[in-house]
């Protein structure tokens, strides 16, 4: 019983993760819709621009979807809605707060690691070591999260361990 709620959730992660690459290609498409009709070329930028402007256009609704949804009335995304499970707090909104924090963690420092690899292979510069390491280490965190939801049975992860939730069936 308790391994089901694991395939719900991996399924409910992907179905939440299908509507934000939804969202991602509407936003690409609206930016390059107004980008070809004010005949803007798109110029390289610096890695500390390029990030802000995915942390306002990519992470920040990202962490509100999971957040508003999760500390709402049912307690979950669209994903979890759907496969009948919701995330418990013991500290409510904070632990919601906190546990989608950890959660986008690994996204933020990935589009890092990307902006300055972008920003070495158009300068012709090898990438150093450091930005590699900055692409590997949201991978380790994953892998980590993914390995503490399959030992609790699909119950929690690090990151709601660390918040004090968990996700539950309806």
């Amino acid at each position: 019983m308790l391994k089901k709620l694991i395939f719900k959730r991996i399924i409910a992660y992907f179905l939440d993760y299908l509507i934000i690459m939804v969202y991602a290609v509407l936003l690409f498409g609206l930016t390059y819709t107004i980008y070809s009709l004010a005949d803007i070329k798109l110029a390289p930028m610096p890695p500390l621009k390029g990030n802000i402007i995915s942390f306002l256009t990519m992470t920040l609704p990202v962490f509100l979807y999971f957040y508003l949804l999760e500390s709402s009335k049912q307690k979950a995304t669209l994903g979890k809605r759907k496969l009948k499970i919701y995330v418990e707090s013991q500290k409510g909104k904070r632990g919601i707060f906190i546990r989608t924090l950890f959660k986008i963690i690994p996204w933020e420092i990935a589009h890092i690691g990307i902006h300055w690899s972008v920003f070495y292979s158009e300068k012709g510069i090898e990438i150093p070591l450091w930005n590699w390491l900055i692409l590997i280490i949201p991978q380790v965190i994953i892998i980590i999260y993914f390995i503490t939801v399959v030992i609790s049975k699909g119950r929690s992860s690090l990151y709601d361990k660390i918040a004090k939730t968990s996700v539950e069936k309806t």
